[in-house]
């Protein structure tokens, strides 16, 4: 990742750059903007986060400058029985909104992203300042894949109008929600438009292609990721801690099992799975948000939270539950995947990977038990050579790099 940022990163008058960042998502949302956020201040920038309480704290922990916005979203879902991401934004985006507009009275930019970006965008407007918009998912229309959030294929034919209307549902629900925002403000609702300011993707390239039909303001800039320095074997054992190590090296590459920020539809049927896959395989498992609670044994090993890039690299397999950022992280790691999707964009990227030849096919929640487990374990151990190739293909992209330009950009605008 470049550290050199060039005179195009300076703005006319020679200050740093004040940057509002501001979404509300789980830590796949939340980790890569304070991986850009660390970028940013690495050039001298000034950097305001507004994140979930699990990314705000994270943030403060690492030195930067960050906010909680209104909610707890690890809260909510362990109390609901299905995800209630959507129906706390709802609730909570008129608050996200007028913390982002105080934020951005001292700002130059306000970034937004993740599920409080349309509040992000009224903010802006309200400040008087530019708009950038960065997703973890592709949200502009087009006819060349079918929207992420849709919840069943759709024929191609109808692939962009099916986006755009997903788009505009979206965008009619969360803006009645801000309609006392708006009467607060003296504003008229804006408009869904991606023609007006950038919209960056931070996807890699490797996994989804530019679409053609995108406007010029819609770009493809590689996943938010940090750079780890692969230079020497201390480089893949920092953050570990001994009792990690010492399984580690004491048997074959394991297989990971995390499900991030996801509460599991059913925890007892994924626990039964996971010891039944430690029966045949050694295993580090990461609880997260999970409600999964498991013992280490012998074959077994359970985790806290281990930095993606430093852990992937020394795993024979990942189990994952599909969120963009893990499943970029096994990418960039060259390791093979088993996705079993829970909810949001997750079937959507297990479709995605496995027809990049990186992952198994996809595996149901529902019927998971340690036999079907097992199998897509195997499988995927035959695609470590496609996740190899992946893996080199991604290895010269600089997401942050494309988007703190962007960022610089719109400023000076």
């Amino acid at each position: 990742m470049t550290t050199d940022p060039g005179p195009k990163l300076h703005r006319h008058d020679g200050q740093p750059l004040r940057v509002v960042i501001s979404s509300y998502g789980s830590e796949g949302d939340s980790a890569p903007l304070i991986t850009l956020a660390r970028h940013m201040q690495g050039h001298g920038d000034r950097v305001r986060l507004l994140l979930e309480r699990d990314g705000a704290d994270r943030a403060r922990s690492l030195g930067l400058d960050a906010e909680a916005l209104a909610g707890d979203l690890r809260a909510a879902r362990r109390r609901a029985k299905g995800d209630p991401t959507l129906q706390l934004g709802f609730r909570r985006i008129a608050e996200w909104a007028r913390q982002t507009r105080q934020a951005a009275e001292e700002a130059d930019v306000v970034v937004g992203s993740g599920l409080g970006a349309q509040a992000c965008q009224v903010a802006a407007a309200a400040a008087g300042r530019p708009f950038v918009g960065v997703t973890m998912f592709p949200i502009v229309p087009t006819s060349a894949f079918s929207s992420p959030l849709a919840l069943l294929p759709v024929p191609r034919v109808v692939n962009r109008p099916t986006n755009a209307l997903i788009q505009h549902l979206l965008w009619g629900a969360f803006g009645r929600a801000l309609r006392p925002v708006y009467r607060e403000w003296g504003m008229q609702p804006l408009p869904l438009r991606f023609d007006d300011h950038p919209t960056l993707c931070a996807v890699s390239p490797a996994l989804l292609a530019e679409p053609t039909d995108w406007p010029a303001s819609a770009r493809v800039v590689g996943d938010l990721a940090e750079a780890v320095e692969r230079g020497s074997a201390d480089a893949l054992t920092e953050g570990l801690d001994p009792d990690l190590l010492s399984f580690l090296d004491t048997g074959p590459a394991p297989v990971y099992v995390g499900f991030g920020s996801m509460a599991v539809p059913d925890a007892d049927r994924v626990r039964d799975a996971v010891l039944g896959l430690a029966r045949e395989r050694r295993v580090v498992f990461s609880p997260g948000w999970s409600g999964v609670d498991l013992p280490s044994g012998p074959n077994l090993h359970v985790i806290a939270r281990v930095p993606h890039d430093i852990l992937f690299p020394r795993m024979a397999v990942i189990v994952h539950h599909g969120g963009a950022g893990t499943l970029h992280a096994a990418a960039r790691a060259g390791v093979p995947q088993v996705i079993v999707p829970m909810g949001g964009d997750q079937s959507w990227w297990a479709g995605r990977a496995h027809a990049a030849g990186i992952a198994a096919a996809p595996v149901k929640v529902r019927g998971l038990d340690a036999r079907r487990l097992g199998d897509a374990v195997i499988e995927a151990g035959t695609r470590a050579p496609r996740a190899r190739e992946v893996a080199a293909e991604m290895a010269s992209e600089d997401g942050c790099d494309a988007v703190d330009r962007a960022i610089h950009s719109a400023a000076t605008r």
